[in-house]
Parts: C-alpha cells; sequence; structure tokens
C-alpha cells in the first residue's frame, strides 16, 4: 500500500530527514516492501532498485553489484553504517552474497558520488542496510523448498534494567544445483548460520547503543568441467559498533562511535587452498548544529585503518590508514526549498590528501501539487585496495586511486494517493580506473564516462492491491563494460484476497548484454510468483516459486 507517514532516511545527509526532501537519488526499501517481495537475500531485492544490476551464481556465491554502470568496487556497502567492504576482496564486498533479509528494517541506496559522507568507495553510491530495533514482536519462521532448502529465523526482543535488546538468529541451507551444462553433475551447495544483537539504553540526554553480527557458512562452487574433488569456500565474518549520542543543549548534539569488521575467509580449490584475512577499523566523532531553523551545519571527524594477511597478502606492509575531515551545510530557502553543501578532506598514508565535494538541491513545486525536482552533483574519491595494491600475483604497488566527477537530476511526481512516478537523468566521469589483465591491475588511461535514465512508476489502484514498475536504461559501451545490460525492466505485484491472504509477484527483464571474453548473455526473464497466508497474528504461511518459467 502507499505510504501514508513520511519516510525518515539518514545516509544522504549524515543525519535523519524526511526522503521528500532530498536532493539526492535516493530509493527505500522498508520492512513492508521486503515482507511483500517474497525475496531471501539482500541481493535479490537490489535488483527491484532502479540503476542497479546484481549478478550472481547462486546462493552465496559470487555477487557483482554494479550500479549506473559503475565498476563492482565503486559502490559502498554498510551494515548500520559498518563498513562491509573486505579489503582482502576484489569487486564487490563477498559479504553481500550471505546476507540474509530476516532481521531488515530499512535498505538506503543513495546514487551517484557519495564520499562527502560515507567516505572513498562510494565513488558510484552508497547502501546502508538498517537493521530491526526496539521493535517488540517475538517471532520464528521457517520454510522448506526444493534442492533441499531450509530456512529457520527467530527473533526475541525485550527490556531488561532500562536496556532495549533485540536478538536474532538465522540459519539457512541448501544443497544447491549444478551451475555447468557439461562436465559434471557436482551440486554447489551453501549453508550460513548468523546471528545479530542490538543493544541500547537512553539515559535521558545520554543514548548508549550496540550492535554485533557474526556470519559463518560454507559455499560449494565449480572451478572447471572435470573437477577432480569437492571445491568450497568458508567464510566466517564478524561486525560490531558501539556509540554514544548525546546532546549538548537544545540545538547541537555529538555523536562518538567505533566500528570494527572483520572478514575471514578460506578457499579450498582445485590446485591450491588459500586464506584471507582482514579488519577494517573506524572511529568516527560528528557533531550537528542547529544554526537556525533554516540553517543546520554538520561536520564530522573519522579515522580508518584497514589489514590484510593471508596466503596473497602483503609480504611486508599488511596495513593502511587514513584521517579525514568533513563539514556540511543544510540551507532551507523558505518552505520549498532545501540545499545541501559540503566539502570532505581524506589524508591516506599511501597516496596523501583528496578532496570531494558534494552539493545537492530539491524544490517543492508550489503550483503543481506533488511533483519534487532534485539536482546532485559531486566527487568520489577510491584509493587502491590492499589486495589490488600487494596481492603475490597481481598486485601493482605504483597504482593510482580512482576518482570521479558525477551529477543526477529529475523529478519525483506523486500525482494521487495511488499513483507515483518519477525520472532521472545520471552521468558519471571516472579517471584513473583501476582495472585487471593477466599482467596484473594497472590504471586505465582517460576517463571513461557512464550515463542513462532511471524511470519508476508505483500505481495502487485500491487498498488491496499494488503495481510497481520501474526501468533503467544505460548509454555504455556494453562490449567494454561487461555484464552492463543497457536496458533492463523489472516489476511487481501484490493483491490482497483478504486480510489473511495475499498474492506477490515479480519479473526481473534484462536485455542481451556481454560478458567478459567477449560471451554473450541473451535476454531473459525471471518470473517469480507465491502466497502469504496468515494463520494468526504470530504465524503465517508461505508458498513461492522462484523461477516460474525455468529461464536458463
Amino acid at each position: 500500500m502507499a505510504a501514508i507517514t513520511p519516510i525518515i532516511v539518514v545516509t544522504p545527509s549524515g543525519y535523519e530527514m524526511p526522503l521528500n526532501r532530498i536532493g539526492s537519488s535516493v530509493t527505500v526499501i522498508t520492512a513492508s516492501d521486503i515482507e511483500a517481495s517474497g525475496y531471501t537475500t539482500v541481493s535479490e531485492i537490489l535488483n527491484t532498485v532502479p540503476g542497479i544490476n546484481a549478478v550472481t551464481n547462486g546462493f552465496g556465491g559470487t555477487v557483482g553489484l554494479f550500479s549506473r554502470g559503475h565498476d563492482s568496487d565503486m559502490t559502498k556497502i554498510m551494515l548500520d553504517g559498518i563498513d562491509l567492504n573486505d579489503p582482502s576482496a576484489l569487486g564487490t564486498t563477498p559479504v553481500l552474497a550471505t546476507l540474509m533479509l530476516n532481521n531488515i528494517e530499512q535498505i538506503e541506496i543513495v546514487l551517484g558520488p557519495q564520499s562527502l559522507i560515507a567516505g572513498a568507495d562510494a565513488m558510484g553510491g552508497v547502501i546502508n542496510i538498517i537493521t530491526k530495533k526496539g521493535i517488540f514482536n517475538n517471532k520464528a519462521g521457517a520454510y522448506l523448498g526444493s534442492d533441499g532448502t531450509s530456512n529457520l529465523s527467530s527473533s526475541l526482543a525485550f527490556a531488561y534494567n532500562d536496556f532495549n535488546i533485540d536478538l536474532n538468529l538465522n540459519e539457512f541451507e541448501t544443497d544447491g544445483i549444478n551451475v555447468r551444462s557439461a562436465g559434471n553433475d557436482d551440486l554447489d551447495g551453501f549453508d550460513q548460520s548468523s546471528i545479530s544483537l542490538n543493544l541500547s539504553r537512553n539515559f535521558e540526554k545520554l543514548i548508549f547503543d550496540l550492535s554485533y553480527k557474526n556470519e559463518a557458512g560454507r559455499v560449494e562452487f565449480d572451478e572447471s568441467v572435470s573437477q577432480s574433488k569437492e571445491i568450497y569456500a568458508d567464510n566466517d565474518y564478524t561486525f560490531f559498533r558501539a556509540g554514544l549520542s548525546f546532546d549538548l543543549n537544545p540545538k547541537s548534539n555529538i555523536r562518538v562511535e567505533y566500528n570494527n569488521s572483520d572478514f575471514d575467509r578460506k578457499s579450498y580449490g582445485r590446485w591450491a587452498d588459500a586464506s584471507y584475512y582482514s579488519e577494517v577499523e573506524e572511529f568516527k566523532l560528528n557533531s550537528k548544529y542547529l544554526v537556525n531553523s533554516n540553517n543546520t551545519a554538520f561536520f564530522g571527524l573519522e579515522t580508518k585503518s584497514e589489514k590484510y594477511t593471508g596466503t596473497y597478502g602483503p609480504s611486508n606492509n599488511d596495513g593502511v590508514s587514513e584521517i579525514s575531515y568533513f563539514a556540511q551545510n543544510e540551507f532551507k530557502i523558505g518552505q520549498l526549498t532545501t540545499l545541501l553543501a559540503g566539502i570532505r578532506l581524506d589524508d591516506n598514508d599511501e597516496f596523501g590528501t583528496h578532496e570531494t565535494y558534494r552539493f545537492t538541491a530539491n524544490h517543492v513545486s508550489q503550483n503543481l501539487s506533488g511533483l519534487i525536482f532534485k539536482l546532485s552533483i559531486g566527487t568520489g574519491f577510491r584509493a587502491p585496495s590492499l589486495s589490488e595494491m600487494y596481492d603475490g600475483t597481481y598486485g601493482n604497488t605504483n597504482l593510482d586511486p580512482e576518482t570521479s566527477f558525477g551529477y543526477d537530476f529529475g523529478f519525483v511526481n506523486y500525482i494521487s494517493s495511488n499513483v507515483s512516478m518519477g525520472s532521472t537523468y545520471f552521468m558519471s566521469e571516472i579517471e584513473d580506473s583501476i582495472s585487471w589483465a593477466l599482467s596484473g591491475y594497472y590504471n586505465a588511461s582517460g576517463k571513461s564516462e557512464r550515463d542513462g535514465i532511471e524511470t519508476f512508476v508505483n500505481i495502487y489502484p485500491n487498498d488491496k492491491s499494488e503495481i510497481k514498475l520501474s526501468h533503467t536504461h544505460l548509454m555504455t559501451d556494453e562490449k567494454v563494460l561487461v555484464r552492463r545490460p543497457n536496458n533492463t525492466l523489472t516489476a511487481s505485484i501484490n493483491y490482497y484476497l483478504s486480510n489473511k491472504i495475499d498474492i506477490y509477484g515479480s519479473m526481473n527483464a534484462v536485455e542481451k548484454h556481454y560478458d567478459t571474453g567477449s560471451a554473450v548473455i541473451d535476454s531473459y526473464e525471471i518470473i517469480n510468483l507465491g502466497m502469504r497466508y496468515d494463520l494468526n497474528n504470530n504465524s503465517l504461511l508461505n508458498f513461492r516459486i522462484n523461477n516460474l518459467t525455468d529461464e536458463n
């Protein structure tokens, strides 16, 4: 159903703001959207977002996430603000392949250069996955599916000595399928266990919060047509955050935060085994100050350190660190226009100092009710990862950082309570793009450009049904930027037969495009169909068919 209360987002500006006053290109996936979708993993539901193309080779397998045609390592992914980007990994963080949707409150996707608040790695955008907190709704769930698929989940929320505590457990397992059409009949299974804990307490003017999440599992895969032994990878990821927020006075507050991301991966291949261990530590200090009713200042200091050891890790220098400063100001011009501008300084001990900036504008039309115009301009910066610099086989210590300039402009029109639509044109220019060849990593000469148009339409014919459509047209050379189709279309529909029965379906249509090695991927459409039945206030049944037409 159409949203009645305004959606509040935190990722674009670093603090809470209404979505309809944001100038950046933002898509929000709410808890109700997640429930209505029937999807299981974060990567699945991200494919419904205009501008996003998430390519996966099965449950737990590698995910390549391309936002607006950017390379898969140019989008920063966070969990409650914790950095999930693994310094030892190539491309998209492997964590994305294992994240489930069972405890997600909201996913905020901000496209375009977002280094101002999110920092380095956010040249193509930032995805912030926000978990549920303080929702006192204890529940347990289970489902079974084909190919030996099962999922068990439980959530427990309670208060103890003025602390709000949320505990979530999830166990997923599948025998998988054989992704090869010839050579062997080996199934590529996947199992994953996760535990998450959120704890908070309000001490009047001071709020303490703590988050902990651990994911551990195994994914099996094919390495070659002729496979002589079982090939798999084990993963163990731990994420921790502790923070204090306190009000200095009615106009200003301060937040201090410590984040730690721990990545432990082991792969067992056909020819050799390998281990990868990396760690990211962050300290954040920021303050918001209400100058007056039309002017809000936001500034901060951050430190970040990364380490990487393992089979292919650095032999003598396993870490890199940086310190960053940023300042941002939000201006309101009357009741209709909101401007936001800021600058960031990153001082990296390997690559020196780099400045980035961002400016956004949001204007609500006075003459046409429900029409909002948006504009965003910004720059981005990404230092080479530790893996790109020090990998024993392909590393290159002479790499330069990548930089980007981008802008987008468009509109959102809330035509009525039953219909909303919007369209955005975007352009991004990357300089010193880090590429890979058999000889190793190198900086591509010159600049590469990505531009396109994103469009969405949401229709709510009545209080029992909803239809959502989105289309992305990417205007790039698809033979050069592989795995990035020029046209993708997604559609979803929900129909509530009663207050107990909901029928839902989705389609993801992808145009013919190119893979690596000039291989051609023919156009395809993936159709999913499902039904939910609420047994009572505490129990429901969910039946779903994935890939209804058995598309290959």
